[in-house]
């Protein structure tokens, strides 16, 4: 591929945040795969119009996320992403406005669905009272978001949070944080219009109730229930998406 093929226009403001939008926009618009070779520091900064520093920082940051390698006396070069690329990848790719496939889209509901299941068993066996005194909490503001008509997004990350959080595992709460952070914009759409919100509440207080009375199985069927809905929402919404392709 030729180097004249990499030009782009010029950064906005926030220079670093700038450049690894643009440079993950330019493996993805370019269709780079495994083993292809970015231009160098350099060239990449004279292209992008930035200093050379700034642009290896961009630089460190994604190959820390694993999304690139450096070679020596060679050059940068993509990794297998969707195999190597850390979990963070991902999040910084949401963060900085860069939608995820279909496909990335699927398998992150899967994942939620695996993960969040096994901690409502676990948070049914293992929760305190200030396990439940935090989700009471984050019900009651819940409540008065729905009240207000505001956007429950954050209330509801909050809750699951506190849920996963109950288990004890913080490895697993870190983990599941990641996933909420890459969610956060399809969730604020999710409840934009405030029709989902009173049922999304109802359900949280009943996973409440069934991990207060240390029910696994009412645990994880009330987490089922919750899930249904919200995966139909977003793979319909993906099926006309791919048919407006």
């Amino acid at each position: 591929m030729s180097q004249s093929a990499f030009r782009l226009s010029a950064p906005p403001p926030d220079e670093r945040s700038g450049l690894l939008g643009r440079l993950l926009t330019l493996i993805a618009y370019h269709r780079l795969g495994p083993g292809d070779r970015l231009p160098g520091e350099r060239d990449l900064a004279e292209r992008f119009g930035v200093g050379r520093g700034a642009v290896r920082e961009a630089l460190v940051v994604l190959e820390t996320l694993r999304v690139i390698e450096r070679r020596p006396n060679s050059g940068i070069y993509l990794r297998a992403v969707e195999k190597q690329g850390s979990i963070e990848a991902i999040v910084l790719q949401a963060e900085l406005g860069i939608p995820l496939t279909g496909a990335e889209v699927r398998e992150v509901v899967e994942l939620r669905r695996i993960l969040e299941m096994q901690a409502m068993r676990l948070a049914a066996e293992r929760r305190h009272e200030d396990d439940i005194r935090r989700l009471d909490a984050i019900l009651a503001q819940g409540a008065a978001t729905v009240s207000a008509g505001k956007n429950l997004a954050d209330d509801d990350a909050a809750f699951h949070l506190a849920m996963v959080e109950a288990t004890g595992n913080h490895v697993f709460l870190r983990v599941v944080h990641a996933f909420y952070l890459m969610s956060r914009n399809r969730r604020r759409a999710y409840f934009a219009d405030g029709r989902r919100a009173p049922l999304s509440q109802a359900q949280h207080v009943a996973m409440r109730d069934a991990v207060a009375a240390g029910d696994p199985d009412r645990a994880e069927a009330a987490m089922g229930g919750h899930l249904r809905g919200v995966e139909s929402y977003w793979l319909e919404l993906l099926e006309r998406r791919a048919q407006d392709e």
